[in-house]
């Protein structure tokens, strides 16, 4: 791969830098990741002013087809998450901009294309995940959500868990059981979308221990969703599921937040001085930092070089595995790292000894988020011994 952008290039990945700057000027208080558009009603309105404006930009639906209103190339979305992620400032709805829309794309029937691209284009339908139950999390294959069909419409019976922001999407995609009787637990799986206010489905919030409110419960009783809404064939929702998760696990917007962050703490380890000596000459805190910082490129670098296979459609199966190992354990590190350098008030929120405002220990506190969701590190790791390495599977 060729790792020099064309001027064209640098010039639009500027262009998405700078308008994210000016949007984060607008950022409420307190507002950090996932949690900061979901958690609060003026994160919520944040998040949906952004994806207003980037959508009169056409930024909602780079790399796709000109047919359904596509502009540029799958390479523009990738700087485009660098700039978001960097600035951290959402817009981009992670379920329907990163994940259903291209899978749609490659998977959906025209109809379905026609009817759902164009609000995912506009920002103005928000998507959420219907994947996890209580007991079937990293082994998906094992859900038990029953959907019936009852002439043009499917009748859903289930519950889902750890729904990330089912309590603000307008719509969902999920994975149910269609058959029962099978020789394989993967098959019968059917994947389809319907509207969260449809009666039957109920949300209840599971909140963080800091009462912050990302992930939900949601209930299916008798939720009857058109035939017409399936994505993919019938019982073909297994193979729609692993196409939706290799756009899932490419982490670039992740990695640029790490980099933001690391570059806030080398600041101040250059600031802050203990015995006359700033901390930045400590010769363990500079090797630990340094470490840091090889990691960031290295998983950079794995991150545009799966992007740039994924837009040339060679992706392999093991790729996104990889990177969302890498970038995930870095995470933790890294702040797992800034919180040993910052000490007790690393922890402190509202204190003038507080010098990011408790900013490490929360995403200390989500980062582990990222080691168990979209499938364990455990679970990638088989995926990387099965379809990297050829190992045969345990019985």
């Amino acid at each position: 791969m060729n790792f020099k952008l064309t001027d064209e290039q640098a010039k639009l990945r500027q262009e998405f830098f700078d308008v994210c700057q000016e949007l984060a000027k607008n950022k409420p208080k307190g507002f950090t990741g996932l949690e900061g558009r979901y958690d609060t009603e003026e994160g919520w309105q944040y998040h949906l002013d952004c994806a207003r404006k980037m959508a009169q930009r056409g930024w909602l639906c780079l790399g796709w087809p000109k047919e359904y209103g596509g502009q540029g190339t799958r390479m523009d979305k990738v700087f485009l998450a660098e700039a978001t992620g960097y600035y951290d400032v959402p817009g981009v709805d992670v379920f329907g901009v990163d994940m259903l829309a291209p899978t749609l794309l490659e998977t959906a029937s025209d109809e379905i294309k026609r009817e759902f691209l164009p609000s995912i284009r506009s920002g103005e339908r928000q998507w959420c995940e219907l994947w996890s139950e209580p007991n079937a999390g990293s082994d998906l294959a094992g859900l038990t959500t029953t959907a019936v069909r009852k002439g043009d419409e499917y009748v859903i019976n289930g519950q889902k868990t750890w729904s990330t922001g089912a309590h603000r999407g307008h719509w969902a995609f999920a994975l149910v059981r269609t058959q029962t009787n099978v020789d394989r637990k993967q098959k019968g799986l059917t994947f389809i979308l319907f509207d969260m206010k449809t009666p039957g489905v109920t949300v209840k919030p599971l909140y963080y221990m800091n009462r912050g409110h990302l992930y939900n419960e949601v209930f299916l009783d008798d939720v009857h969703v058109p035939v017409k809404n399936v994505v993919g064939k019938e019982g073909d929702g297994w193979q729609v599921t692993q196409a939706l998760a290799s756009f899932e696990r490419s982490n670039l917007n992740s990695i640029m937040a790490m980099h933001k962050q690391f570059e806030m703490l080398i600041g101040y380890c250059n600031e802050t001085k203990v015995e006359g000596q700033p901390l930045a000459k400590n010769p363990i805190i500079r090797n630990r930092l340094a470490q840091i910082a090889c990691d960031l490129m290295a998983a950079r670098t794995l991150a545009y070089r799966i992007a740039d296979a994924q837009s040339k459609h060679q992706m392999l199966a093991f790729d996104a595995s990889a990177v969302k190992i890498f970038a995930g354990e870095l995470w933790s590190r890294l702040n797992m790292t800034a919180l040993d350098i910052l000490g007790v008030y690393g922890q402190v929120e509202l204190s003038k000894w507080s010098p990011f405002e408790g900013f490490f220990q929360t995403w200390y506190q989500q980062s582990f988020v990222w080691n168990i969701s979209m499938g364990t590190n455990e679970i990638q790791r088989n995926i990387i011994a099965w379809a990297g390495l050829g190992l045969p599977r345990m019985k």
